[in-house]
């Protein structure tokens, strides 16, 4: 047993960067994680593992979330900042084989994980954001407040208003982002992955070959979600960012 936890960070910090120079990748440095994983281990012995390349056309914020927020997975980097497709594992002891068995144990239950991420990522995209739109009538978002859609209809009106007020808005933009923003809510993916809302809407948007200022408008409104989190700057992403948080504060 390590028992210092600085020390075990340090261990899993220098492995990993050392299994990812030697595979040519970039280690994803994350502190949160980090410091996770060394409290989660006695005795810790980074690892390299593969993503199968069948997972690699999924959006890379899918397989992050599916790594790190699931499995508790570092990831990895190309040199042009793009998720490889290696990741570090952390063991909690020396296995006889070099760890072999460990790594092929992970990467088939990554797979598990991925192939629903996969079946998901392809269902959603047979379906418009529009198309989901009456499904939010069946989602209560407050007893007082009403349903989603009910909420969607109040955030459509303020985005209307605020566009008035922001420079460089198209208003009709700002009201069909508005109207779209919660639509993934009902799609498979981010009732798998909540995590991704607002995410995966971007991506459905793109997909239906949206304009771009609708689509990172619907990925942005939920931001900033807290004191250290981006604020969106792109004017239709700001007016709806604006709306979807006037309509909670005023409720």
């Amino acid at each position: 047993v390590v028992l210092d936890s600085a020390e075990r960070k340090a261990i899993i910090l220098e492995g990993a960067r050392r299994l990812c120079r030697e595979a040519q990748v970039t280690l994803n440095e994350d502190e949160g994680l980090l410091e996770e994983v060394a409290g989660l281990t006695e005795w810790p012995v980074p690892l390299l593992g593969s993503i199968d390349a069948q997972f690699m056309d999924v959006p890379p914020e899918v397989l992050i979330v599916s790594m790190k927020m699931h499995l508790r997975f570092l990831t990895t980097a190309k040199a042009d900042g793009s998720l490889a497709s290696r990741f570090v594992v952390v063991a909690n002891n020396v296995a006889r084989d070099g760890g072999k068995t460990i790594v092929a144990g992970n990467e088939r239950v990554l797979r598990g994980r991925l192939a629903d991420a996969k079946f998901f990522w392809d269902q959603d995209r047979k379906q418009t954001l529009e198309s989901r739109l009456p499904a939010l009538k069946q989602i209560v978002f407050h007893a007082k407040l009403g349903t989603q859609a009910e909420r969607v209809e109040r955030i459509v009106k303020l985005a209307g208003d605020l566009a008035k007020a922001v420079p460089g808005v198209d208003a009709s933009q700002a009201e069909q982002a508005a109207r779209l923003c919660k639509a993934d809510l009902v799609s498979g993916m981010v009732g798998e992955f909540p995590e991704l809302q607002g995410v995966m809407g971007r991506y459905y948007a793109l997909g239906e070959k949206l304009p771009a200022a609708v689509s990172d408008a619907i990925g942005d409104h939920y931001a900033p979600a807290g004191p250290n989190d981006r604020c969106p700057s792109a004017p239709v992403s700001v007016v709806v960012a604006l709306a979807d948080k006037l309509d909670t504060l005023t409720s």
